[in-house]
């Protein structure tokens, strides 16, 4: 055998070498999991982490539990370490179930940021806990209320093993990222460390801040009335999806509304299509093949309260469309409708005021339904456009709604806070 060959065989015994050492490895970890009878599954299903919804969990489509690490305290506090992967996170989390379920609230230590999506607000860190943290949380008051002297002094401990601490209540677990999982030794202390701060927090008087047991199913962060479909082919007839081609499907479908805003569906709707071409073979003659296309556009609409008439909402580029009294409005939006006095009724000053201030992705008003022209599927597109048509639909004006059979405006003028999670 020459030299080359040599290399290559080498390399081969190494990598089966290198392979065997890490599967040795994996099962002397794993039993030493179970010898603590702890329980490890290195498939765990999405029901492992469906109660959570705060970040890393509760964003985007993508939802991949991994290894999983589970057993009870030395306090008999149930817990779970988790590798979960998400559209912007891949990594660890550690978490111990608390007595009751709370509103968010986010601590970090050291060099920890807010973790990514969060719209929670820094608060004023307790004196108790000193220089070197931060606080995150809806409000204030919910978070004084957590952090007792007690709860404090648990903290401080739980920092001094894990100096980076990044901690966030979700629901009724208490949430670490990055625990220390590879050596049973350690992390069975750590554990008993943050089961100590679930027993403080568990102390603490916040029965007025108690949350109520949301349903059983994908969630999705600062949206608890979005509920995950994933398939529904029967859309494809309902809405306006393109009907060229073969071998439709809809993938990642998602229901729900915000708060009383209209109802939405969403989701990716694919499709395949068939076309010949001519190429030069290697001997130089003509020939020609099939060749099978690949489509997908994204779908979103809004059921509206009532049938409207048509009217198409959307940049100059559509168009130029109805012209209105105000010119700045003229030069950025084009509004199509069938009835001319109809958009003048729709589309008034305040209502110009408001698509200049917040310009929506071009929509239509067709029948009982409103669409948006979107190129991505995503949580924040779909909450962007919830909380945009929410706000021009409240603007319109309540002789509209009257002429559409409705005895009243089904959205109250309220000026609306930017959307969470959007």
């Amino acid at each position: 055998m020459d030299s080359t060959g040599v290399f290559f065989l080498v390399l081969a015994v190494v990598g089966v070498g290198g392979g065997v050492a890490l599967i040795v490895r994996r099962e002397r970890y794993v039993r030493s999991l179970r010898d603590r009878g702890w329980a490890f599954d290195g498939s765990p299903s999405l029901d492992a982490v469906a109660r959570l919804g705060n970040p890393p969990f509760g964003l985007g489509f993508r939802r991949d539990p991994d290894d999983r690490i589970s057993g009870l305290t030395k306090s008999g506090r149930a817990f779970q370490v988790i590798e979960y992967g998400a559209e912007n996170w891949k990594g660890w989390v550690g978490m111990v179930t608390l007595s009751r379920r709370l509103p968010e609230l986010w601590i970090m230590a050291g060099q920890a940021q807010l973790r990514y999506g969060v719209v929670a607000t820094k608060v004023a860190v307790p004196a108790q806990l000193g220089p070197g943290w931060t606080i995150g949380a809806l409000d204030p008051a919910y978070a004084a209320e957590v952090l007792t002297p007690q709860v404090c002094e648990q903290l401080k401990a739980l920092a001094a093993v894990h100096p980076d601490l990044n901690l966030g209540v979700d629901g009724d677990q208490l949430v670490v990222l990055n625990p220390p999982r590879k050596d049973a030794e350690i992390l069975a202390p750590w554990l008993e460390q943050l089961a100590a701060v679930a027993g403080a927090i568990d102390a603490a008087s916040l029965d007025s801040w108690v949350q109520p047991e949301p349903p059983l199913r994908m969630r999705f962060y600062q949206h608890p009335d979005w509920y995950w479909v994933g398939e529904d082919d029967s859309l494809l007839e309902t809405t306006p999806a393109k009907r060229l081609g073969y071998d439709h499907s809809t993938k990642d479908v998602i229901r729900g509304r915000d708060g009383d805003g209209p109802p939405f569906v969403a989701f990716v709707h694919e499709w395949k299509t068939k076309r010949t071409e001519s190429y030069t073979d290697s001997e130089g003659r003509s020939q020609t093949r099939t060749v099978v296309d690949n489509h997908s556009e994204t779908i979103l609409g809004f059921q509206l309260p009532a049938r409207m008439p048509y009217l198409k909402v959307g940049l100059r580029g559509i168009g130029r469309g109805i012209s209105f009294e105000s010119g700045a409005f003229n030069d950025q939006f084009a509004v199509h409708a069938d009835d001319t006095k109809y958009a003048y009724d729709v589309i008034h000053p305040r209502q110009m005021e408001y698509l200049m201030a917040n310009p929506p992705a071009t929509f239509e008003c067709v029948d009982g339904w409103a669409w948006f022209e979107v190129d991505v599927h995503s949580q924040e597109v779909i909450g962007h456009s919830s909380h945009f048509l929410r706000g021009f639909l409240a603007r319109i004006p309540r002789f509209v709604w009257r002429n559409l059979g409705l005895q009243d405006t089904p959205y109250p003028a309220v000026e609306l806070t930017p959307a969470r999670g959007a």
